[in-house]
């Protein structure tokens, strides 16, 4: 076999097994967290069972209309709403609790995505989520800073700035204590 041919059968065999895997399902279940974008997004997650660190991600929307992902606030287990600016200002991002409110397991973001990625300068949150640990780096990990925040016993509190932690965000627990 001439060596073009050769390129040619390696190419199509590959071709022929990424087709396998799409419809088998196996390369679709692949996350892609940030693949939607968008001014505002709404990510669905599951909450953390005993020995997870990490919440999976059932659904992720973003888009620009402001309207559309307002809505969402009242349709979904709204968990946080972080926020671009000061006041709850500029672009925002909500997290929601498909297993619904928090309590003391909570959910574990590993990052917050391009989006909001070290630009989170106010956090709103919901249903019982009154705890919040930010991390500098991805996946929680401590090692670059991270801050903890808390209203014990509130059912909706609100950051409307984050002075020692602004703009510094890339991954969160959120939880009820």
């Amino acid at each position: 076999m001439k060596t073009g041919n050769k390129k040619r059968a390696a190419v199509l065999a590959g071709l022929v097994g990424i087709a396998g895997l799409i419809g088998s399902g196996i390369a679709s279940a692949v996350p892609q967290p940030d693949a939607a974008t968008g001014k505002y997004c709404v990510i669905t997650l599951k909450k953390l069972q005993p020995g997870e660190a990490t919440s999976k991600v059932t659904s992720r929307r973003c888009g620009d209309d402001p309207a559309a992902f307002a809505r969402a606030r009242s349709a979904e287990t709204a968990l946080a709403f972080l926020h671009e600016h000061d006041n709850m200002g500029g672009r925002w991002q909500m997290y929601a609790g498909d297993d619904g409110p928090c309590d003391a397991s909570g959910y574990g973001i590993d990052w917050v995505g391009a989006i909001m990625h070290h630009k989170t300068s106010s956090i709103l949150t919901n249903n019982w989520c009154n705890s919040l640990t930010l991390f500098q780096n991805s996946y929680r990990d401590p090692s670059a800073g991270w801050a903890s925040i808390s209203k014990p016993g509130e059912l909706a509190p609100g950051w409307n700035s984050l002075p020692q932690f602004n703009d510094r965000t890339a991954s969160f627990n959120i939880y009820r204590r």
